[in-house]
């Protein structure tokens, strides 16, 4: 079983804009095979401070339980450093995630809605890029590494290139100084 790259997103969300776009849109990136959804969980405030929660994901009982084993060990659950240490943390993380969303309970549910304003929604999808999972056996059959991997938002690139340009009309006037500020970031 290969594992593709995992992605996590935070989205914040006015929840009197929210008619089911953002759920829409994952199940179809779902549906389609580009994406499988680990784990999400939307927890709103209302208008009045109650909160509500809602989790889901592409996963069974039993897969949700091998893949909270994969990412308890991998982000130490609880975990001493040692070999006994990680075993520890993958049962700790398989038993969190197989029956609680992100393995959080009620409790900690609780305290994230605290800070929240009200009339907010705060979402986190945990997904893995399905459609990656070729390219990366491909690279591992290669005997290749990414070296280093991110996200860049578009809006970043487009600054960015403004910045360029106003550097290099710097230049050709000569102005000084013809070194960008800034580099994109994710």
């Amino acid at each position: 079983m290969t594992l593709g790259p995992v992605h996590l997103v935070v989205i914040g969300l006015e929840s009197d804009k929210l008619q089911g776009q953002v759920r829409r849109e994952l199940m179809r990136a779902s549906e389609s095979g580009a994406i499988r959804v680990l784990d999400a969980l939307a927890i709103q405030k209302t208008a009045s401070g109650s909160v509500v929660s809602l989790g889901g994901s592409d996963l069974t009982p039993d897969q949700r339980y091998v893949y909270g084993a994969i990412i308890g060990g991998l982000i130490g659950f609880g975990a001493t450093g040692t070999e006994e240490g990680a075993t520890e943390a993958a049962e700790a993380g398989a038993d969190a995630f197989a029956d609680k969303n992100f393995g959080l309970s009620n409790t900690d549910i609780q305290a994230i809605a605290n800070d929240l304003p009200s009339g907010v929604t705060a979402v986190m999808v945990l997904f893995e890029h399905r459609w990656a999972v070729p390219l990366k056996e491909a690279i591992e059959e290669a005997g290749g590494i990414v070296v280093a991997q991110g996200l860049v938002r578009p809006e970043n690139l487009m600054e960015f290139g403004a910045q360029l340009a106003a550097r290099s009309d710097a230049a050709e006037y000569g102005y000084e100084d013809t070194q960008p500020q800034t580099s994109p970031s994710a």
